[in-house]
């Protein structure tokens, strides 16, 4: 019962495995898919990489527009004096704004503390150093308060003052300057995805009730620290909405009391069925397009320097009216020391005022970059849908079009984003799509590759049983040998037969025959594989190989005969199984050559064998055929022979016409069990001069011989020997 289970197992995972190649990269697809949807804050790291390149080639084109900065720089404080500067100061230099005309003047810096200067800060140090209290104040009370002095400068002229959200050791003092209506859905929160702070640090009191707007002043850092966003709106609390310091000095050079923020479903707005936030904020005559955090994308421009002014020049009048009048003018520092310097995708250190110059820039300009809601599901689409076209392609194409499918996705994706941002100022990214394409390209393709290797293997272990694996092996490696020819070679050829076959296969059915054979073949086939040889092919009961091809073998006539010093040995150990379960036993013969033969594949353009063509091989088959007339399982020819060398188990039989030849050949044979081997042999060599010089009297002594006589494999040979001799003495 559990068979059944077991095998469906197996299959299912056999057709997991066989099809991992596509449902691997699509369950990979389908996950960055959901992924870009569902946290694309994560995955916009990536997106910045391509959009701050896009910037950095096609920065905005800032035009004379009437935006300046008028800089506490190094130089500045190197002339005043350590910052902050008396309101004194502050005041004085509004004043110069304001002379100059000035259209609005926002303060990039806070006043949240009573200038160290005032009355009510010098009183109680006069008292510590000896004046008394009463003539102290008479003293101060001649002295004006720098805070209201400042405040009274911030009276004549439209003037914004910063503030700074803070998650704690802030206040709630802050004075409202102008009011916030929106447009939204029913039931819809659309400052729902604003930065929200629970405190704020303000400027005094009394200079915020001068000052005609207030804007917060916090940046806005992505993950990797660099400002590419500025927020237009920020809540306080839970649910109070408060301007940016750009919006408040864009709303009173318009002119505007109020600001408008459109939510999705307003009027004009799509909502696709989800609050995603603010759409849009309208100050005045500008309608600014916000991301659903109230946030304006950066098109920055390049530093122009004619954007900043010197804070010492407008308190010594060095410049140029002209600069200033009619402009939105910025009160900022740049100095290195005073930290207000961030890093964004065009400069490492960018001051923070610079970067509200740049939003109301753009505002003025009616030039903004947009990242539409349905950017990360498009990306998102086009990914998947290309994506799926590589992982059907890749398994079923070749490597050259499939590189190329995913090359013109990788430049369509680059191209439409490149031309969405230059022309219609739209982001869209295109990292993410190339990221998770090149992932599943190569994925695909190390998995399709892992897939050919298998079916590779698969074949050649299906192959390996009709040829030589060395033979399979040489093929995978170079195809191009695939084709009808051979070369000339040096070939060492076996012949393996089996005695007395056919009466053998007479007492079998064709059943136990085939069983008989199959038991046979498969031992010694393994031998000579083993020893590097290469199976020809199989004729009934025969085996034809050789060595030397298609792998050199440079001891190719001493691993034939290994071969089939082994085969001898194996053939007497399945004898005796078979003998013990009952089964006939069988005996073999074996012929060695070696010479050079034609070796290659030989056949029809429809079908041809990996074999080889020459005289030798017939001669090798010729000398199997002798080892049933001279009585030993093994024949070796004499070129052979030279090759194997100086070996004392190698034992020449004879000098015989073989049919074909017009010269006689030397045979040899290898003893299986030799006894005093250098006695033996010197025997056997005074037996065969005897015989060729005809001393036949001489020659039947030495057959006597107990020496001779002890090598029971060699018995048959001097039978052959002795029948010879009698038969010569007869007819002479």
């Amino acid at each position: 019962m559990l068979a059944r289970p077991a095998g469906r197992l197996k299959e299912l995972l056999t057709f997991l495995d066989r099809g991992l190649a596509y449902w691997l990269p699509i369950l990979l697809l389908l996950i960055a898919a959901l992924a870009r949807v569902v946290v694309p804050d994560e995955l916009d790291r990536l997106s910045h990489l391509a959009f701050d390149l896009y910037q950095r080639e096609a920065p905005r084109d800032a035009s004379d527009l009437p935006v300046r900065i008028v800089d506490v720089d190094d130089h500045s404080l190197k002339q005043v004096g350590q910052w902050p500067w008396p309101r004194g100061i502050i005041a004085q230099m509004l004043d110069r704004l304001r002379e100059a005309g000035a259209a609005v003047v926002v303060f990039d810096v806070l006043f949240p503390e009573p200038d160290r200067t005032s009355p009510q800060l010098l009183l109680p140090l006069l008292s510590s150093n000896g004046v008394s209290e009463e003539a102290a104040g008479q003293l101060l009370s001649k002295v004006r308060d720098p805070d209201e002095v400042l405040a009274q400068a911030l009276a004549k002229v439209p003037s914004v003052l910063g503030f700074a959200l803070t998650e704690k050791g802030g206040t709630n003092n802050l004075i409202n300057k102008a009011g916030f209506s929106f447009a939204a859905a029913a039931g819809a929160d659309p400052l729902i995805r604003t930065d929200h702070f629970p405190e704020v640090v303000a400027d005094l009191p009394v200079l915020q009730k001068a000052a005609a707007g207030e804007g917060a002043v916090n940046p806005h850092l992505d993950g990797d620290s660099v400002l590419r966003r500025v927020p237009l709106v920020y809540r306080l609390g839970k649910d109070r909405p408060v301007p940016s310091l750009a919006a408040e000095a864009l709303r009173l050079a318009a002119g505007a009391h109020s600001y408008i923020a459109k939510g999705a479903g307003a009027n004009g707005e799509a909502s696709y069925g989800v609050n995603t936030g603010l759409n849009a904020v309208k100050i005045g005559p500008f309608v600014v397009p916000t991301d659903g955090a109230g946030m304006v994308w950066l098109h920055y421009s390049r530093t122009d320097p004619s954007l900043y002014i010197s804070a010492t020049d407008i308190l010594s009048g060095n410049f140029d009216p002209e600069k200033i009048k009619d402009n939105i003018v910025l009160i900022g520092a740049s100095a290195k020391g005073l930290q207000d310097l961030h890093p964004t995708p065009l400069a490492p250190d960018t001051p923070g005022t610079e970067i509200h110059a740049q939003l109301i820039e753009q505002v003025l300009q009616g030039s903004y970059l947009d990242r539409p809601d349905w950017a990360p599901g498009a990306e998102a689409f086009f990914t998947l849908v290309i994506g799926l076209v590589l992982v059907v392609a890749i398994p079923r194409t070749s490597a050259s079009l499939s590189g190329a499918v995913g090359l013109v996705a990788v430049i369509a994706a680059v191209a439409a984003s490149w031309y969405a941002f230059t022309g219609a100022r739209l982001l869209f990214d295109p990292v993410y799509p190339i990221t998770v394409l090149g992932i599943v390209y190569v994925g695909t393709t190390l998995l399709s590759h892992r897939q050919t290797e298998r079916r590779q293997r698969e074949i050649r272990q299906a192959f390996s049983r009709y040829m030589s694996p060395h033979m399979v092996a040489e093929l995978a490696k170079h195809p191009e040998k695939l084709k009808l020819g051979g070369e000339i070679k040096l070939i060492t050829i076996m012949f393996c037969d089996i005695r007395g076959f056919t009466t053998l296969s007479e007492g079998l059915t064709a059943q136990e025959l085939g069983h008989l054979i199959n038991d046979f073949l498969t031992p010694m086939t393994e031998i000579i594989t083993g020893h590097q040889g290469t199976i020809d092919k199989y004729i009934g009961d025969c085996i034809m190989a050789f060595w030397n091809a298609p792998l050199d073998d440079p001891d190719h006539a001493k691993n034939a005969v290994a071969a089939a010093h082994d085969m001898r040995k194996r053939l007497v150990e399945l004898n005796k199984e078979w003998a013990a379960a009952g089964r006939r036993q069988i005996h073999i013969g074996i012929g060695i050559n070696t010479g050079e033969c034609c070796v290659g594949n030989f056949g029809s353009q429809q079908r041809f064998d990996y074999s080889l063509l020459g005289d030798p091989v017939n001669l090798s088959s010729r000398l199997e055929g002798l080892t049933k007339q001279y009585g030993v399982d093994l024949v070796i020819g004499e070129d052979t022979a030279e090759l194997l060398g100086e070996d004392p188990n190698l034992i020449e039989l004879d000098l015989v016409a073989v049919k074909g030849k017009s010269r006689a050949v030397r045979i040899y044979t290898i003893l299986s069990h030799p006894v005093e081997t250098a006695q033996f042999n010197a025997r056997h060599a005074a037996l065969l001069e005897a015989y060729r010089q005809r001393d036949w009297h001489g020659a039947l002594g030495m057959l006597e011989d107990a020496t001779l006589r002890a090598e029971p494999g060699m018995a048959a040979v001097y039978d052959v020997f002795r029948e010879r001799i009698t038969q010569l003495q007869a007819d002479s």
